[in-house]
């Protein structure tokens, strides 16, 4: 009997995220195909402010190509994401910026949000993972 209420304690206080769907981005705007694209994918976090790395639950490089690259993020479970992208032309694994802290080098995020004077909010660039796949779009700014 003890076992079979181990069991059902182990079953019913199981959480486990249920996989929901997926997420399929189109990056566009890339000016050339030089360097890399990262693509990183971000659920929210109180104690990290977004687009931190740290943040992020996962990342792709992709070499870089003129035009547009496409990636899914298959099987996430339920919630709320957000997708950061940065386009390193010259590969050294860091978003180049000017003297005033403007990017040199293409970025851009989930629903195309921007922030003022910085990056957006989670929020603004969140989209919700459920039972449907998402697409989203997101236009690379240089």
């Amino acid at each position: 009997m003890k076992r079979l209420t181990t069991l059902a304690v182990a079953i019913l206080g199981f959480h486990a995220p249920a996989i929901a769907g997926e997420l399929a981005i189109d990056v566009t705007g890339i000016r050339s195909s030089d360097g890399r694209v990262l693509l990183a994918l971000h659920q929210e976090r109180a104690d990290i402010s977004f687009p931190d790395d740290r943040g992020a639950v996962a990342g792709v490089w992709m070499n870089a190509v003129a035009g547009t690259l496409s990636l899914v993020f298959p099987e996430l479970a339920e919630g709320r994401y957000a997708v950061s992208v940065m386009h390193d032309e010259n590969d050294d694994g860091v978003l180049d910026a000017n003297l005033l802290g403007v990017p040199t080098e293409g970025y851009g995020f989930s629903n195309d949000a921007s922030g003022l004077m910085g990056p957006p909010d989670f929020d603004d660039a969140s989209v919700v993972i459920g039972d449907e796949p998402v697409h989203a779009v997101i236009t690379l700014r240089y």
